[in-house]
């Protein structure tokens, strides 16, 4: 196996884990937004302290 095609599979693998770890990053910080929005949802007394605009 030639350099070149070594340094294309190891190109590949690391697109592999970086799409992998972005799709971790960006569906943890989806998560966490649900969850902010249905505990707000949730509770009454946060609306008592936001300003309403």
């Amino acid at each position: 196996m030639s350099s070149y095609e070594q340094s294309k599979t190891a190109r590949r693998v690391a697109s592999i884990v970086f799409l992998l770890v972005l799709g971790v990053v960006v569906g943890g910080t989806l998560l966490s937004e649900q969850q902010k929005l249905s505990s707000k949802e949730l509770s009454p007394t946060s609306t008592k302290t936001e300003v309403q605009g």
